[in-house]
C-alpha cells in the first residue's frame, strides 16, 4: 500500500469533509494539481460545478493513440489474494471501480455511491464519523468525515482548517503540493494536494488528492478522493460519478462509533448522539512527563504539556479546554514503524472518562505526531485534546497499533 493510503486512513480525522444540502447532491468536478507534468489530455465535458482556475491550462488536444479496449470478459471469480499496490515490474496496480452502490449511514446522516468492490474501514470517534473506501489495490481511497462544530465558519476560515491539517500530516512527503482554494458553485471549497508515496518494491506513486470541505448547520463535512497521478483521467468520469451523489443531512445525529450504514437499501437501527465520552481503563504502567517509554521498537516521550487557549476562530467548546501534547517516538528498530493519533492515543480523566484526539486542537500545533518512521530516526509533533475544564487527574494512554502493550502518562 503507498505510504499515503496508511496514513490517510489512520489520521484523517481533521478531514472535515464537504457537506452538501440535504436535499441531494451537489455539483462537484475532480481536478488535477497544475503542478503535474503536462500531458495530453481528451476535451472533458463541461463541469456541472464552477471548475477550478488553472493558472496553466492543461492541454486540450486528443490523445494521438486510442487507449485499448478494456477486456470484454469479466474474471470468473475473484482473486484469493490482494494484489499488492506495485507489480513485480514498478508499476502500480491499476485501481478498479466496480459498479456504484448507494451506502446510507444508518442515522440518516450521510448518503454516497461507492464501488461494490472497494472496503469500508470504520474509525469513528464519539463525536466525528471517519469512514474511508479503498479499492483492493489500496491504491484508491475515497473518505468521508463529518463532526458538529457550533461556531460558523466563513469559506476562509474552513479553508484554512482544511490547509493547516494537509500541511501538517504531509509536508514532510516527497514532492508534497497543495493547490490554490477554489469556491465551488455550491459553496464547497476544493483543495487539490499531491505527493510522491512509496508503494511496494520501492515504486514511487505520485498520488492526487480532491478534497471538499463545507459547512452545513452544524456540521462540518470534508469528502476526499485519492487516486494514482497517472489514473487520474482514467477514473475522472467514475470519481466525478461518486463525489456527486454525496449527500448530507444537517439535522441527522452523529451516532456512536461502528454505527454501520447500509449498502443498496434504506438506513435501519437507531443510535445516539455520542456526545458522552466513551470509558477506558488505566494502564497498568503510568509514567511522568519528560519519561522515555520503550514501546516494543519505540520510544515514546511525552515533552511537554500545555493548554492553549486557542485561535481567533478555533476555541474549544463551551465549558471545555484544550489540551495539547507534545510527543516525540525514536524508532530504535530495524524496520518503519507507524503512529497514529486517532487510532493510538486518548486521554482518560480520575472519572475514567475517555477522550479521543480532538481535530480542532490539533490544528494549534505546528505539526501533528502522525506518520511513518524509519529506523533510527525520531518523529516529534502534537497530539490534540478536547475535554471539560473540570476534567482533573488526566492520564495521556498510548497503545500498539500491533499489539496489547499500553502506556499511561501522568499529565497533573
Amino acid at each position: 500500500m503507498p505510504a499515503l493510503l496508511r496514513r490517510l486512513t489512520a489520521t484523517l480525522s481533521l478531514t472535515t469533509i464537504l457537506a452538501l444540502a440535504a436535499c441531494g447532491g451537489g455539483n462537484r468536478q475532480a481536478v488535477e494539481p497544475t503542478a503535474a507534468p503536462a500531458r495530453p489530455t481528451a476535451p472533458a465535458a463541461e463541469p456541472t460545478r464552477t471548475p477550478r482556475p488553472s493558472p496553466s491550462p492543461r492541454p486540450t488536444e486528443e490523445p494521438t493513440e486510442e487507449p485499448t479496449e478494456e477486456p470484454t470478459e469479466e474474471p470468473t471469480e475473484e482473486p484469493t489474494e490482494k494484489p499488492t499496490a506495485a507489480t513485480a515490474n514498478g508499476e502500480l496496480q491499476e485501481v478498479i471501480v466496480g459498479d456504484l452502490q448507494t451506502f446510507e449511514y444508518s442515522t440518516g446522516l450521510f448518503s454516497i455511491d461507492v464501488p461494490d468492490n472497494w472496503t469500508l474501514s470504520d474509525t469513528s470517534k464519539p463525536t466525528e464519523v471517519i469512514y474511508s473506501w479503498t479499492d483492493l489495490s489500496e491504491n484508491g481511497a475515497l473518505i468521508v468525515d463529518i463532526f458538529e462544530e457550533e461556531q460558523e465558519y466563513t469559506s476562509e476560515e474552513l479553508t484554512t482548517i482544511l490547509e493547516t491539517f494537509l500541511t501538517n500530516s504531509f509536508s514532510e512527503q516527497e514532492d508534497f503540493t497543495v493547490e490554490e482554494p477554489t469556491e465551488q458553485s455550491d459553496g464547497s471549497i476544493l483543495l487539490v494536494w499531491s505527493y510522491t508515496a512509496i508503494a511496494d518494491n520501492d515504486v514511487k506513486a505520485p498520488l492526487t488528492g480532491n478534497s471538499f470541505i463545507e459547512q452545513r448547520g452544524n456540521k462540518v463535512s470534508i469528502l476526499t478522493t485519492l487516486v494514482p497521478s497517472d489514473q487520474f483521467d482514467a477514473l475522472l468520469d467514475s470519481t466525478n460519478d461518486i463525489i456527486n451523489s454525496y449527500t448530507l443531512d444537517p439535522d441527522a445525529e452523529i451516532g456512536e462509533p461502528g454505527t454501520a450504514g447500509i449498502i443498496g437499501g434504506p438506513s435501519s437501527g437507531s443510535s445516539t448522539s455520542g456526545d458522552a465520552p466513551s470509558t477506558g481503563e488505566l494502564p497498568g504502567d503510568i509514567y511522568a512527563v519528560g519519561d522515555p517509554i520503550e514501546v516494543g521498537d519505540l520510544v515514546m516521550t511525552v515533552n511537554e504539556v500545555s493548554e492553549p487557549a486557542g485561535s481567533d476562530f478555533i476555541k474549544p467548546d463551551a465549558g471545555n479546554k484544550f489540551v495539547l501534547l507534545d510527543v516525540s517516538f525514536e524508532n530504535t528498530g530495524t524496520e518503519q514503524a507507524i503512529v497514529s493519533t486517532i487510532l493510538q492515543m486518548s486521554l482518560l480523566d480520575s472519572d475514567g472518562n475517555k477522550y479521543d484526539a480532538d481535530i480542532s486542537a490539533m490544528t494549534l500545533g505546528e505539526k501533528t505526531v502522525d506518520g511513518e518512521i524509519n529506523a533510527g530516526d525520531t518523529l516529534t509533533g502534537v497530539v490534540g485534546f478536547q475535554v471539560p475544564e473540570a476534567a482533573s487527574g488526566l492520564v495521556f494512554v498510548y497503545s500498539e497499533l500491533l499489539g496489547d502493550k499500553k502506556v499511561g502518562v501522568a499529565l497533573e
